[in-house]
């Protein structure tokens, strides 16, 4: 047997592997769709990320904290828009028929539903959109805002009253008291609009103290009205005054003021991830207990399980390190959250994978045993039937030359192709031949088992390959077998 024939024979097989291929691809593009894998996949890999073990199960109370922490994020609606369903009748007939045989084996498996009452979930979730949805899940932005908030209040209110220790500490005639006292007042009904304002978020933090210096500043005018210049009384009091005003016009000061009341990302997510102290952290800045913002952190807190904790900390710290020169510390915590999630799904990937090509070897030995592909045989049967060979090759050679790759997108008009060539060849495969079970007398029965066996489990281990594996190998061989001249078509074999 000469290498033309042998490189026929291999170009034959080949093709016959990708026809057995694109129907494995098809079965199981139809049970992962079904069953959903990649979206059941996608959830319990989102749950290992935030439990940090794979094993969390053994802790019952950690992992509904996973469980109830995932089901939120899914209900988020950046995710939950994800989730897209068609509206054309016959989709949502055939999304609803999928659903029930999905309901029907979990009830067979006693499974239950990892999507909650929904009957789906998306099967891709952007690292971008879950970052997104974990930190607004957390309520970390209002935890934030509402520690910045109190903080301000409280500053507010030392600084009120330090200046009136400051009216109380010099001595005034009781007219120029009561002046000042209403100037006081009216500072204070402004640094209350200011707060109020930062609290409706019509303004920044640094803005916020800018007001407020103004108003100090405008305070201190009025107040040297009514105070004669001579006195030492109203120089003390205007020297006492200047330091107060110097704590917001220093830009040194202003920076310390500003990290004071911004609480550290760092410092914030160690509360975070220390229960007892996040609980007395809480009652510390939110003196409102039955406020709805408390409730809401506190619930937030309370449902994150201590690995998560300890990973949003390290990411933080990262964050905090990465943005000291931009001062984005929010927005660096986001990107780490990213990569984070990105880093996990690739891990996933990998496992959903392997997964499949567990799914696909079992497919495939089925789909050989199902159609009697026996290696053995085609090969056998290629290497004896000259006119089965070049017609084969010739099928295959158009198939080639009519497409490029096999995508996704191609994959029907490929199909179709492949079922056109098989209408007009007769492969040997199958079970309609009594021949491909017959069994040689000259060997013994076991003998002919193992070699019918063996050559089913090649043949499944070839189907699992893929036919976009197959596809591309053919294109190879076909071009080096045409560099050397293409065999005879079984047109021109019979006109000779």
């Amino acid at each position: 047997m000469n290498i033309p024939v042998i490189l026929d024979i291999i170009i034959g097989l080949i093709f016959i592997y990708v026809t057995l291929s694109l129907l494995a691809s098809e079965i199981q593009e139809l049970i992962a769709t079904i069953m959903q894998w990649r979206a059941a996949h996608l959830k319990k890999s989102i749950e290992v990320l935030l439990a940090g073990d794979p094993d969390l199960r053994e802790d019952p109370l950690q992992f509904n904290k996973v469980r109830k922490l995932s089901n939120y994020l899914y209900g988020h609606p950046l995710i939950k828009n994800l989730n897209y369903k068609a509206q054309d009748p016959l989709e949502r007939w055939f999304r609803e028929i999928v659903g029930q045989i999905g309901q029907i084996f979990r009830s067979i498996t006693k499974n239950k539903n990892l999507f909650g009452e929904a009957s789906s979930a998306p099967s891709y979730i952007p690292s971008e959109t879950f970052a997104s949805s974990l930190i607004e899940t957390l309520k970390i932005y209002p935890l934030i805002q509402a520690i910045s908030e109190t903080r301000l209040e409280k500053f507010k209110d030392r600084k009120v009253g330090e200046i009136k220790y400051i009216l109380d500490s010099v001595d005034f005639d009781d007219n120029t008291q009561n002046l000042l006292n209403g100037e006081l007042q009216s500072l204070t009904d402004g640094f209350d609009r200011i707060v109020e304002d930062y609290k409706q978020e019509r303004s920044t933090l640094n803005n916020s103290f800018d007001r407020m210096s103004e108003r100090v500043k405008i305070f201190i005018e009025n107040s040297q009205a009514y105070l004669p210049a001579s006195e030492n009384s109203a120089r003390e009091f205007q020297s006492k005054m200047r330091s107060v005003r110097e704590l917001f016009e220093s830009k040194i000061e202003r920076e310390v003021l500003l990290s004071e009341m911004m609480p550290s990302f760092t410092n914030l997510l160690n509360v975070v991830r220390q229960v007892v102290k996040s609980e007395e952290t809480l009652e510390e800045v939110l003196a409102d207990k039955e406020g709805a913002i408390y409730s809401e952190i506190k619930e937030s807190i309370d449902a994150l399980p201590d690995s998560l904790k300890e990973s949003l900390y390290m990411l933080a710290q990262r964050a905090e390190i990465k943005a000291k020169e931009t001062g984005q510390t929010l927005n660096q915590f986001q990107n780490e959250v990213e990569l984070w999630f990105d880093n996990a799904m690739q891990r996933a990937s990998g496992v959903y994978k392997r997964n499949a090509r567990g799914v696909a070897i079992i497919l495939g030995v089925l789909i050989a045993v199902g159609a009697n592909a026996d290696t053995l045989y085609i090969v056998e049967h290629l290497s004896k039937d000259s006119f089965l060979r070049a017609t084969v090759n010739e099928y295959a050679e158009q198939l080639v030359a009519k497409e490029t790759a096999l995508t996704p997108d191609r994959l029907t008009g490929i199909q179709e192709e492949v079922d056109r060539a098989l209408n007009k060849v007769a492969l040997p495969i199958g079970w309609e031949d009594k021949k491909i079970i017959e069994v040689n007398p000259n060997q013994p029965l076991w003998l002919a088992v193992i070699k019918r066996m063996f050559g089913w489990l090649l043949s499944g281990l070839a189907i699992s390959m893929g036919s976009a594996f197959w596809f591309d190998l053919l294109q190879k061989l076909v071009g080096i077998r045409n560099v050397g001249g293409k065999p005879r078509s079984p047109s021109e074999t019979v006109k000779k």
